[in-house]
């Protein structure tokens, strides 16, 4: 049976499940009490329009929780309530670690982030050549063929993301475009960056994000994830039943370590908060390499990325470009943000850092992104009612 990394299919099992909207067991609020009763009200309301089950909010700043909100159930079936050791999965945000994999390894000097990825994977040296670079600024032009993952007790057990890489490098189609040419955001090109991050450090890319990163910043609830692994706290994922609001499905299986570098990991919003303060404290590599990862890409000839997305699609971005792992607001915007979304099959997350100002707002929720996702309004909340106080204490 094959079953795709991106889609949400249908025929899991319906579970009916009124959900009641329950009031955060935490935390002390270090913020105005407006800004926190905006989060409650954004966050009870978009649970009581049926946009998932359960949603966890946390901003930090400088390093510091100011707040820390969990509403509604981690699980369904045993009314479990969130808590801020809940543990979801997190799609794409996964991207900005793979990313600080990458330039970790170059800035210990064992790969550059111009080589040619055939040097470190060599069955591409046959197809027109491409850079580590230019898969991490979404301009390589490989192309995502996600119609298939090893079905859950696959003989052979998840694939590396070698040989992932391997399978991508054998697509009918590899580029959508010239290599350098085009800007057009792909998973393809995370998984072939994940490979390279297992060739280089002779591990597998679970073990060098732990070695690497997880451990040294005490990031003890984050991971790369695997469908076999039993996790304390870990939160289950819903599908909204259209219509019906309040019911979900158990979202469909995935493969997800087959996901690897583009959207494998599992985190709390925890966690998150305190790794971007890290990255942006310059603790993972020193600031030259911090501020190669929030540089917007640029095509051979020069030009931002953004000014030539290969799909008509993307003309919402507007003027916001792709760093490394993150987008990156455009020289107007007040002030300097970076910002990623991930969805992954039951479950949306957003997180942003301004990271000028050093606030940090990182959002999990258990259900597929749909209408009633607050990511937007909640993100309206903290830059209209906390970000211009906290500016000015700088």
């Amino acid at each position: 049976m094959k079953l795709s990394r991106r889609m949400f299919l249908s025929g899991s099992a319906m579970l009916a499940a009124g959900l009641a909207i329950r009031p955060a067991l935490a935390q002390a609020a270090d913020v105005d009490a407006g800004v926190s009763s905006a989060i409650d009200t954004t966050a009870r309301s978009a649970i009581k329009a049926g946009a998932c089950p359960g949603i966890a909010v946390q901003i930090a700043f400088r390093g510091r929780t100011l707040l820390s909100k969990n509403h509604g159930l981690a699980n369904i079936e045993t009314d479990s309530l969130l808590t801020d050791n809940s543990i979801f999965r997190i799609g794409s945000l996964t991207k900005q670690f793979t990313s600080a994999l990458v330039v970790k390894l170059a800035s210990e000097g064992r790969l550059a982030l111009d080589d040619a990825v055939s040097k470190h994977l060599p069955f591409f040296v046959t197809h027109k050549p491409f850079s580590l670079r230019e898969l991490l600024n979404h301009t390589a032009g490989l192309h995502s063929d996600e119609q298939s993952t090893s079905c859950i007790g696959a003989p052979a057990g998840p694939k590396s993301q070698i040989e992932l890489a391997r399978e991508i490098s054998t697509q009918a189609t590899l580029f959508d475009f010239e290599p350098g040419t085009a800007w057009l955001y792909s998973n393809a090109n995370y998984i072939v960056l994940g490979a390279v991050v297992e060739k280089v450090a002779a591990m597998s890319l679970a073990a060098a994000a732990a070695t690497m990163i997880f451990k040294p910043l005490g990031l003890t609830r984050t991971a790369f994830d695997r469908s076999e692994d039993v996790v304390s706290g870990r939160v289950d994922g819903y599908s909204p039943v259209e219509g019906n609001i309040g019911t979900f499905t158990r979202a469909p299986f995935l493969e997800i370590s087959e996901t690897g570098g583009a959207g494998a990991m599992r985190s709390t919003v925890a966690d998150l908060c305190l790794w971007h303060h890290a990255l942006f404290a310059n603790r993972i590599f020193d600031a030259r390499f911090v501020e190669m990862m929030v540089t917007p890409g640029r095509l051979r000839d020069g030009r931002l990325s953004g000014s030539n997305r290969f799909s008509s699609d993307d003309a919402s971005y507007g003027d916001v470009q792709y760093g490394m792992g993150l987008l990156v607001s455009p020289p107007s915007q007040k002030y300097r943000s970076v910002l990623h979304y991930g969805f992954i099959n039951g479950f949306a997350a957003c997180m942003e850092s301004f990271i000028d100002v050093g606030l940090t707002t990182a959002i999990l929720c258990n259900g597929d992104i749909g209408p009633n996702t607050p990511f937007r309004v909640l993100r309206r909340i903290v830059s209209e009612q906390l970000l211009p106080g906290l500016a000015r204490k700088i």
